[in-house]
């Protein structure tokens, strides 16, 4: 914002002096957003003159809970404001309206679109794929077509590669289809550069073959989206007639196509606001930039920032400025309370300690990754965790039982977190979603809830051989002696529980990413090693997301934070003391 006039300082309780303008507010962690948001839309809604049955406010925010928690707080006003994600925004006036005027072009079976989700990139799919690239022959050992066929290892690296493709803007912003090369490392080894240079020119023909079969990814909603819009500006008019409000939430984490197409809503007619903190973008591999909040451009657009927390006590908030030198807030007068705490030791008995001291109060635990959570949750210890099982089984077991035992294992995890829409999905993917895939996806959820404690403390082969038993899906073939039979043996079914992503967990052990616009009394950060805490001692919260995460989760805490690690050098506890921010408690 250097090259900009000063942005205007105000409260979550304000109005902005008018309604009939481009804005963007700068709203730091507890600054009161949503509560912001939620009155300004209000406002507009009792005051604006453009607003009738067919016009509405358009209200884009990152999550579904966070569409509800708007919905609810609008209450009875939400029924003139269109509240949802962008993707489910897009589907809902892009998408499913308009897609048949490009689906031959892009060999799309419209007649098979029945809405967008993850897709699973399959074995079977890559081999297609393969067998018929435009640059199979000049394929080179070790990687020729087929190596890269029959060796598990080699189709291992390219799914994994291929998992991670996704849509960019090249330098002549035209939108174009790209992977990540260093996503097909498996075991410590990567395809070379030589071999995926010449895959890489036919990524759309792979997505192609998802598309002739009606699949629509999230990241598609988004493609198909922009190309509609470029080819058919027509609609473009139509968004901006029936939304002449468009107001974007954690605007930060927008992806470059999404920003692309509110830049172009927003040229005429429609008034755009958005709403957010550079500070807070955490979700890079989405395609999120922190530059991209203060870089947003529309002709008139005014600028606001909110410097108030009002979420954290005076002690936490300190602890927030430090880290945060660009941006300074004030907490609420009188709300005081404990310094933070570092707690040295293992992770468990840190958790349990803290529990013992809060008695009935709830706890909050925030960690980097995923399987981390899920040992929190489970109360496993947190050694030797492998957050890639998954993939470790299906290229052990090259059979089709991982094709079952994976969505089963995911889906009675998903039901145990009372996600069962989630879980009975995983189960219709295998069945293939015909018309008797959701009575036999029941069924075998009921099956697998029914008899979870005879498989949840017991190798993996417990539970195939329930299903062997019990499920009625027939060929579920036997073990030889090797190595599928010995991992089944030898693996536990928790250690593959651990794996699974309960995409919007709202349990009390989650990621810090899942944790983004929510709130906590007592937030407990977890790290598994001490130079993680150089956010604190070193913090670089332009140049480094790692630091930008943490300042996320540590700014969650309403009244208590905790930070444990495992051991803490003499020198890392003088830089911490000379701070006198936190106390450090050893255990």
């Amino acid at each position: 914002m250097d090259m900009r006039v000063e942005p205007i300082g105000i409260e979550s309780g304000d109005k902005l002096g008018g309604i009939e303008h481009h804005f963007r507010v700068l709203a730091g962690p507890g600054a009161g957003k949503t509560h912001w948001l939620v009155n300004h839309i209000k406002e507009v809604l009792h005051t604006s003159e453009r607003l009738d049955k067919s016009r509405k406010i358009a209200c884009i925010t990152y999550t579904n809970t966070a569409v509800e928690i708007i919905r609810d707080r609008l209450g009875s006003s939400s029924n003139q404001v269109e509240v949802s994600t962008i993707h489910s925004f897009l589907y809902k006036h892009v998408i499913k309206p308009y897609m048949h005027f490009i689906a031959n072009e892009y060999g799309f079976n419209i007649s098979r679109l029945d809405g967008h989700d993850d897709i699973l990139i399959s074995r079977s799919m890559t081999r297609d794929w393969l067998n018929q690239h435009t640059n199979q022959s000049s394929l080179k050992h070790p990687y020729t077509l087929d190596q890269l066929l029959k060796m598990p290892e080699n189709l291992s690296r390219l799914t994994s590669w291929l998992s991670s493709i996704c849509y960019n803007f090249d330098i002549n912003n035209n939108l174009v289809i790209t992977a990540d090369r260093t996503k097909s490392l498996v075991n410590g080894r990567p395809l070379s550069k030589a071999c995926l240079e010449l895959l890489e020119i036919d990524l759309e023909a792979f997505k192609r073959l998802h598309w002739k079969k009606g699949h629509l990814h999230h990241d598609d909603v988004l493609f198909f989206s922009f190309k509609i819009i470029k080819t058919y500006p027509f609609v473009l008019d139509v968004l901006r007639a029936k939304f002449p409000y468009f107001f974007i939430d954690e605007f930060q984490d927008s992806n470059p196509i999404q920003i692309e197409l509110l830049r172009l809503i927003g040229e005429k007619e429609t008034l755009v606001g958005i709403i957010g903190d550079k500070a807070q973008s955490i979700f890079s591999f989405q395609g999120a930039d922190p530059s991209q909040f203060e870089s947003f451009e529309l002709e008139g657009i005014k600028d606001y920032k909110i410097n108030t927390n009002r979420r954290s006590t005076q002690e936490v908030i300190n602890l927030l400025n430090h880290i945060r030198c660009d941006f300074k807030q004030r907490g609420q007068d009188g709300f005081n309370g404990s310094r933070p705490v570092i707690y040295i030791g293992n992770r468990l008995e840190v958790l349990h300690k803290i529990n013992s001291e809060l008695s009935e109060e709830c706890l909050t635990t925030l960690s980097w990754q995923n399987i981390t959570a899920n040992a929190l949750k489970k109360d496993v210890e947190g050694v030797d965790l492998n957050y890639k099982l998954f993939d470790d089984l299906k290229n052990i077991d090259n059979s089709s039982r991982p094709r079952l035992i994976i969505p089963c294992i995911k889906a009675v995890e998903l039901c145990r977190e009372k996600k069962i829409k989630e879980a009975l999905k995983e189960l219709e993917k295998y069945f293939r979603r015909n018309s008797e895939s959701k009575k036999k996806a029941l069924d075998l959820l009921f099956l697998l809830n029914g008899r979870y404690n005879e498989y949840c403390n017991e190798p993996l082969m417990t539970l195939y051989s329930i299903l062997q038993a019990n499920s009625g899906i027939e060929g579920l073939s036997n073990f030889r002696a090797g190595k599928p039979k010995n991992f089944y043996d030898n693996t536990g079914y928790k250690r593959l529980a651990l794996c699974v992503n309960i995409v919007e967990d709202t349990s009390s052990n989650i990621t810090i990413h899942k944790s983004k616009g929510d709130e906590f009394k007592n937030v407990l950060l977890v790290l598994d090693d001490e130079k993680k805490l150089n956010f604190i001692t070193s913090p670089d919260l332009k140049g480094s997301e790692e630091h930008r995460l943490k300042y996320v989760a540590v700014s969650r805490a309403i009244q208590n934070l905790f930070i444990t690690v495992p051991d803490l050098s003499q020198t890392t506890e003088d830089s911490l003391n000379n701070l006198d921010l936190v106390d450090i408690v050893r255990i």
